[in-house]
Order: structure tokens, then sequence, then C-alpha cells
């Protein structure tokens, strides 16, 4: 067969990188939000996603 490897031990602080502190996923959803909310009026959904630079699919599920 042949001889093992030795034991080669893991870096410390490996895994997942933890989150940047100013991020907040939902104050970054709720100005979305209210943006589109703002241009739902006069617009559809294709020129909300548009002018918000997003899936227009994701606009369709709320």
């Amino acid at each position: 067969m042949g001889d093992k490897r030795p034991y080669k031990p893991r870096k410390p602080g490996a895994g997942r990188k933890p989150l940047k502190l100013s991020y907040d996923a939902a104050a970054i959803l709720q100005e979305q939000m209210e943006a589109a909310v703002a241009l739902y009026t006069n617009n559809s959904l294709q020129t909300i996603a548009d002018i918000l630079s997003l899936n227009p699919s994701r606009c369709e599920s709320y």
C-alpha cells in the first residue's frame, strides 16, 4: 500500500469570513422596496427593475 502521510494541522481562522460591520441586508432591501413603491405608481415592473438594476423576477415575487 504505502506509507501514511504525516498529519498536517489546519491553519487557524479558516472558514467563512465574517460579514462587514456596516452591511445590513434588511436596510438595503427596505431602501430598494421604498424606491420600487415610489416608482410603481407610474411604471411597469419591467421599467422599475431596469431603473433599480434588479432582476424582474425578484420584483414579481413580492
